[in-house]
């Protein structure tokens, strides 16, 4: 069985370091527990050419990427690095891609540096659902409710959603709920 996940919000702790940038440069206060929507809609100190611009800040550091902090545990890497192994686990992103760097390479160092020795990365700006069903996935998990929804319509795939305090709001008959990475293992049989 092929396996896809993203890697902000799912692997990498993506929200805590963007917030602080987002506070950096507006005059707001944002309490992570507080975010709610992972487009930082409901700040209304932040206007969203703010939130494009921070985007865009982030996505031309490659520091930013490599100072992630890693979300799963060891024992979660473990598991992850046995399928990269056998060729199962793929990872699918919208990072975008820049002229400067390689953030195919960056992801890819990221990745090797905690645990997951043979990485596979896919980047796109288009729905995952493509990628998922052009690479047969048939196990994928995303943070973003987006990218769920898309995936779960789209696709036969079965959909895991990690808990995070911005994606509490959605619930779909397609989509399952998982506390942790761990929960791959009851699905991997």
């Amino acid at each position: 069985m092929k396996v896809a996940l993203d890697i902000d919000g799912v692997v990498a702790d993506f929200v805590s370091p963007f917030v602080q940038i987002l506070q950096a440069r507006s005059s707001g206060a944002i309490d992570l527990e507080s975010v709610t929507d992972p487009n930082f809609t409901n700040y209304p100190f932040l206007s969203s050419e703010l939130i494009r611009q921070c985007v865009m800040e982030v996505s031309d550091d490659p520091n930013f990427w490599r100072g992630l902090a890693p979300l799963p545990t060891l024992v979660e890497w473990q598991c992850l690095d046995a399928l990269s192994r056998a060729e199962r686990l793929i990872f699918v992103t919208h990072r975008y891609e820049r002229d400067h760097y390689s953030i195919h390479d960056v992801t890819c160092d990221w990745l090797r540096e905690h645990g997951v020795s043979k990485p596979v990365v896919y980047f796109t700006q288009s729905a995952k659902s493509a990628l998922v069903d052009k690479l047969g996935v048939k196990l994928f998990v995303d943070d973003r409710h987006e990218n769920c929804l898309d995936v779960a319509e789209n696709t036969e795939a079965t959909v895991l959603m990690p808990h995070r305090s911005y994606n509490q709001s959605f619930e779909h008959p397609k989509v399952t709920r998982i506390q942790d990475l761990h929960a791959l293992t009851a699905y991997l049989g």
